[in-house]
C-alpha cells in the first residue's frame, strides 16, 4: 500500500491523514465541505489540537498530503465520517458512512482495502462491505477487503494516542485484518489486536458505555452529597484513597462525539440487555437540567434580595476542558437555555468569538471581565485558563461550581482564594 485516501477530515480524519503522510504514505484527504478543504490546503486545520499546525504545514510542504473535494483512487480507503443521531429517537444516522461507501465503490479496484474507523452499531461493517460489493461489482474477500478499526483517542492528545494506543482491528475476513494491521503498523507503536468486525464494533461501544456508567455514578454521588449538604468532591477524593476505588469527577453532564452517543447504539440494538446503560444515560442527560434548576433557584433568591435582573457569567462551553469541541456539550446546552431568559455573558477561551456569536451569544467577555460584571458566576468547564480565578475578587459573587474547579485549585488554601463568596458548589 502506497496511496491512502482518508474520507472525512474532521477531528479524527485529518490527524490520521497527517500522521499517515508523515509515515511515508501518499495521502489524499476527501471531504464534501469545500470551505474546510480550501482552508486545510492553505495550512488552516480548522480544528484545535496540539502540534497539528506544524504537522499540517510539513505534509503540505513535501506534497505527501493534499485535501480535495474529489475522491482519489487509492490502495487503502479509511472512512472517518460522523455517525450522529437521526433524530430524538437516538438511533444512529449511518447515511454518512454509506454515502462514503458509495463514493469509494466508484473508485474501488482489485486489491483495495477499505477501513471503517467511524463508531457504528454492531453489524454496520458487514453492511458497508455488502454495499461496496453491490455498487462496485467486485467480490468481497477476493477483489477487495473491508475491516473495522475504531479510533481510540482523546482530544488534546490525538497525535500521541494515535501512535501509542493499542488498537483493535476487526476484519470481515482474516486477510482484511492482516492488511489493516500492515497499514496501521507504519505509524502505530501500540499493540494491534486482530478479531472479527462485529467484535471490534462491540469493543468500541462497550468502552464508551463503561465510561458513561462511571460518570453516572459520579453524578449520582454529587446529587446525593448535595442533598446531604456535604462536598461531593471531598467524598470522592477520600473514597479514592481506597486502593481499589477510582471514582471519576462529577460534572454538568456528558458530551462529546463518543460517550454521550455510543451507548445509544447498544441500547438500539440490544434493548432488553442494556437497561443499565439506559439508566446511566438518563442520569447523565438529566444533569444539565439539575444545574439549570440550581441557577434558577439562585436567580429567584437574588430577586427577593432586590437584584432586579441578576447577571450570569458562564465559564466554559465545550464538552470537556481545554478543547474546542462543542459536540453534544452539556455546558453549551445550559448556556443556551440561560441565554433565553437571563442577562448572560459567556467566556470560552477555546472558541473563536465569531463562532460564539453565530451560535447566538452576543455578550462575550474574558474571565476577569465576566466575573466582575456578574452577580452569579457559573463554572461549567474546568479549562486550565480558569485556574486564574483564584486571583480575582470574588467577594459578594454568587458562585455555582458544577465541575469542581475551585476545589481542585488548592484544597489547602481553597477558602482563602474564595473568601467572601456566598456559594461554592452546585446546590442540586
Amino acid at each position: 500500500m502506497k496511496l491512502v485516501s482518508i474520507v472525512g477530515l474532521g477531528y479524527i480524519g485529518l490527524p490520521t491523514a497527517i500522521l499517515a503522510a508523515q509515515s511515508g504514505y501518499k495521502v489524499s484527504g476527501f471531504d464534501i465541505n469545500k470551505d474546510r478543504v480550501e482552508k486545510i490546503n492553505l495550512g488552516d486545520p480548522t480544528i484545535i489540537e496540539p502540534g497539528i499546525n506544524q504537522r499540517l504545514y510539513a505534509v503540505l510542504g513535501n506534497k505527501s498530503f493534499q485535501a480535495t473535494c474529489e475522491l482519489q483512487e487509492a490502495d487503502c480507503f479509511v472512512i472517518a465520517v460522523p455517525t450522529p443521531f437521526k433524530d430524538s429517537s437516538k438511533k444512529a444516522d449511518l447515511s454518512y458512512v454509506f454515502d462514503a461507501g458509495k463514493n469509494i465503490a466508484r473508485k474501488l479496484k482489485h486489491g483495495n482495502l477499505v477501513i471503517l474507523e467511524s463508531t457504528v452499531p454492531v453489524g454496520t461493517t458487514v453492511k458497508l462491505a455488502q454495499l461496496l460489493q453491490q455498487e462496485s461489482g467486485l467480490k468481497l474477500g477476493l477483489d477487495f477487503c473491508v475491516a473495522h478499526c475504531p479510533e481510540r483517542v482523546l482530544p488534546g492528545r490525538i497525535f500521541q494516542e494515535l501512535v501509542e494506543n493499542d488498537r483493535v482491528i476487526g476484519g470481515t475476513c482474516y486477510h482484511a485484518s492482516d492488511l489493516a494491521k500492515n497499514f496501521y503498523s507504519k505509524f502505530t507503536k501500540g499493540k494491534l489486536y486482530l478479531t472479527n468486525d462485529k467484535t471490534a464494533e462491540m469493543v468500541k461501544l462497550v468502552e464508551n458505555s463503561s465510561r458513561d456508567i462511571q460518570i453516572a455514578l459520579a453524578n449520582s454521588i454529587d446529587m446525593m452529597c448535595s442533598k446531604a449538604g456535604i462536598s461531593s468532591n471531598e467524598v470522592i477524593e477520600f473514597a479514592n484513597k481506597h486502593p481499589r476505588v477510582n471514582i471519576l469527577k462529577p460534572s454538568c453532564g456528558v458530551g462529546g462525539h463518543c460517550i454521550a452517543v455510543d451507548p445509544w447504539f447498544l441500547i438500539e440494538g440490544f434493548r432488553a440487555e442494556s437497561k443499565l446503560l439506559r439508566q446511566a444515560r438518563d442520569i447523565n442527560d438529566k444533569k444539565p437540567y439539575i444545574v439549570l434548576d440550581s441557577v434558577f433557584s439562585r436567580i429567584k433568591l437574588l430577586k427577593k434580595q432586590g437584584v432586579t435582573n441578576p447577571r450570569i457569567s458562564v465559564l466554559g462551553l465545550t464538552f470537556k476542558p481545554d478543547v474546542d469541541d462543542l459536540r453534544e456539550s452539556p455546558a453549551l446546552k445550559i448556556a443556551l437555555e440561560l441565554n433565553k431568559v437571563s442577562d448572560l455573558a459567556v467566556c470560552e477561551p477555546n472558541i473563536k468569538e465569531s463562532q460564539l456569536k453565530s451560535i447566538g451569544f452576543d455578550n462575550i467577555m474574558t474571565m476577569p471581565e465576566s466575573v466582575e460584571w456578574a452577580d452569579i458566576v457559573l463554572i461549567l468547564v474546568a479549562h486550565s485558563e480558569f485556574m486564574a480565578i483564584k486571583k480575582l475578587d470574588l467577594k459578594d459573587k454568587d458562585i455555582i461550581d458544577s465541575c469542581g474547579l475551585l476545589y481542585a485549585i488548592d484544597k489547602a488554601k481553597f477558602n482563602i482564594f474564595v473568601q467572601g463568596a456566598k456559594k461554592l458548589e452546585c446546590e442540586i
